[in-house]
This record gives C-alpha cells, sequence and structure tokens, in this order.
C-alpha cells in the first residue's frame, strides 16, 4: 500500500512540472494557432475574411478541427510524455459534407489507465469552450463540452474491449494524429 501511495505520488509530481498553470491562456493559445493553421489552408483572398463568416465555410471547419485536434494531442503529449499516440474519432455519423458539430472526441493510447489525464480533460475542456464560444460560432454556442479524451491501453485494443474496440470497426475506426506517421522513426533515428 505504501507503494501504492508512492507510485500515486510520483505521477502527479510529474505532471505538475508539465501541466500549465493557467488553462485559459493555454486554450487562447491552442485555439489561435489552430485558426492560423486552417487560414493558411485557404485561398490568399480568404484568408482575411472574418471569423464569423469562416464558420460556412465547411473546409475550413474541418481543417481548424483537425489543426485544434493535433495541437491538443501535442499538447498532451508535453503533458504526459508516457503517452503512446493520440487518435481522433467521431462519436456521432454524420451525412458527409455536413458541417462540424464543435465536439472533439480522442483516445489516448496509454500504458495503464490514469486519472491525472481525466483531469487534465475537464480543466482544457472548460477553458476551450470559454474560448471557442467566444468565436460566436453556432456550433458552440449551445455547448456544455466540447472535448472528450478517453484512455485505452495496448491490451484493450489486443482484445477489443471498452475503447479498444472501436479499432476494429469498419467505417468509424479511430485514426491516429499523434505520432503523425514517419515522425516515430524520424524521432528515432536522433
Amino acid at each position: 500500500m505504501n507503494y501504492l501511495d508512492h507510485s500515486r505520488w510520483n505521477e502527479a509530481a510529474k505532471m505538475d512540472a508539465t501541466v500549465p498553470k493557467d488553462f485559459d491562456a493555454t486554450a487562447n493559445e491552442l485555439c489561435e494557432k489552430a485558426l492560423n493553421d486552417a487560414k493558411a489552408g485557404l485561398h490568399p483572398l480568404l484568408r482575411n475574411v472574418e471569423l464569423k463568416r469562416l464558420e460556412k465555410r465547411s473546409e475550413f471547419l474541418q481543417a481548424f478541427r483537425l489543426a485544434l485536434e493535433r495541437r491538443i494531442a501535442k499538447e498532451l503529449t508535453i503533458w504526459k510524455p508516457g503517452l503512446l499516440a493520440v487518435y481522433r474519432f467521431d462519436e456521432t455519423r454524420r451525412k458527409p459534407g455536413s458541417l462540424w458539430d464543435g465536439s472533439i472526441h480522442l483516445l489516448a493510447k496509454v500504458s495503464r489507465l490514469s486519472n491525472s489525464i481525466k483531469a487534465l480533460s475537464r480543466k482544457l475542456d472548460q477553458s476551450l469552450l470559454k474560448r471557442l464560444q467566444g468565436l460566436g460560432w453556432s456550433c458552440f454556442q449551445e455547448r456544455q463540452s466540447i472535448l472528450e479524451i478517453q484512455q485505452v491501453t495496448p491490451r484493450e485494443i489486443r482484445r477489443g474491449i471498452s475503447y479498444g474496440a472501436m479499432f476494429y470497426a469498419v467505417y468509424t475506426a479511430p485514426v491516429r494524429i499523434w505520432p503523425q506517421h514517419g515522425q516515430r522513426e524520424e524521432s528515432a533515428r536522433r
């Protein structure tokens, strides 16, 4: 029992060293960078259009969503260096071409489940919600939560249980967003 207490304390101490004190500032930075990433993919004449009007452009919304998911995944790996991978998944099926509903669903592949990831997820979710509602886009106005991060272990994936069963889905299998393909091999060579 004493060993368990020390391992939890060590986990909390490691988390405190890398977790930001101001989640609102982190959410602002994540959103600004994701908006810039999404704008960079637009035609040069559309890059200066006001954000409220860009909400109607499905290609911009999809680019923003993907950029935000990747930036959140990258931030998670800074806060929790032991993450093995991060995947995106859609909880609800929408018609092709339909606009984004404003939610972000991520699977964090971890060697073992951690309460600290749940706590980080809740804090970041509330900060992101405030920031994204400030954009004035309709997809965020009625929401009470935006970010969902679930954990999955290699054992769950192997056995196809819990969130690991999603990896065997035909149409809605999770898509890896971190590390991006080739990123692990590149860092292994260094």
